[in-house]
């Protein structure tokens, strides 16, 4: 083995703790600190997703994958525009749906469920549970339900894998996440806090999933830890492994409810969708799953075929 091959072999071990890790400190530091929490996070979001760009090109996963090449780069901008704008909007809906089921926190039997008093961390672990949790849940309907996988097949139509398809996200999509997953977070109290950490966390972890950076993880990492390859096998056109791996932050509920698949025991098959329905301008695209929802019964058969059951 050469010297340049262990060096880059090393590198691929490091990547993911050093830039995941990395960034995460700094996001609790700079909370620490008292810096305000939308800035500070705008500001390590657009740092991040220039960093990870930066090592896709050092250090990439697949030397023949670049977004400067891929057809489809500007679409992900679009995308990814449109949802830095949903975001927010969804997040106050839920935020205005809590305040209308207000009734349900006063039914509570204690008045504060949120564990306060407990060290940072744990309630952070609290946190990323609960939300991983209704992320499992969603993303397992957006896959189940013709209805809502025609707004999840724009993310997934894509042959290739690097930083801009972590925001290749439809406007609808992205609406019901904001707006839903906050949800049992916010019904229980948790602080903002914490809330601002998990959301920079999950900006990390989702640029690293998504991301064509060389990545080396231990086996048992997988079972855990967001790694890219089990993100890979669920972008595969293959539904067997399409339909696995749903949770893009850990893959602890995939194991619990038997959705979880190991990348070093299921092969790695073409990225994509077979026979993929999805149009290749933008406009189309942001008009599609709006049209399949008036669809025919025979469109509706077709394009749920590329769909087929392994």
């Amino acid at each position: 083995m050469s010297r340049r091959t262990r060096l880059r072999d090393g590198l691929a071990w490091l990547s993911f703790p050093v830039l995941m890790g990395g960034f995460v400190a700094l996001a609790s530091w700079g909370l620490a600190r008292g810096y305000p929490p939308g800035r500070w996070g705008a500001g390590l979001t657009v740092a991040n997703f220039f960093t990870i760009l930066a090592v896709e090109q050092l250090l990439p996963r697949h030397p023949a994958t670049s977004l400067f090449r891929d057809r489809q780069s500007l679409c992900d901008v679009g995308h990814g525009i449109l949802l830095a704008v949903a975001r927010p909007l969804g997040t106050a809906a839920s935020v205005a749906l809590l305040a209308g089921l207000s009734e349900l926190r006063a039914l509570a039997p204690f008045s504060d469920p949120w564990p306060r008093a407990w060290p940072f961390a744990l309630q952070f672990a609290l946190a990323f549970l609960v939300w991983t949790f209704a992320d499992y849940w969603i993303h397992r309907s957006l896959h189940r339900f013709d209805r809502l996988w025609w707004f999840h097949a724009i993310h997934h139509d894509t042959p290739q894998m690097h930083i801009l398809k972590s925001g290749r996200i439809h406007l609808g999509e992205e609406l019901l996440n904001a707006a839903v997953k906050p949800i049992p977070l916010l019904l229980l109290g948790a602080p903002p806090e914490v809330l601002v950490l998990l959301r920079m966390w999950l900006v990390f972890d989702g640029n690293l999933v998504h991301s064509n950076i060389d990545q080396r993880f231990p086996s048992f990492a997988h079972y855990f830890l967001p790694t890219v390859q089990l993100h890979n096998l669920h972008h595969t056109a293959d539904r067997r492994t399409q339909d696995t791996n749903f949770c893009g932050s850990t893959a602890l509920w995939d194991v619990l409810f038997g959705t979880f698949s190991h990348p070093e025991r299921v092969p790695l098959g073409a990225l994509g969708l077979e026979a993929s329905p999805v149009p290749r301008g933008f406009l189309a695209q942001l008009g599609f799953p709006l049209r399949q929802q008036v669809a025919g019964p025979a469109v509706l058969a077709v394009a749920r075929g590329s769909r087929r059951e392994g």
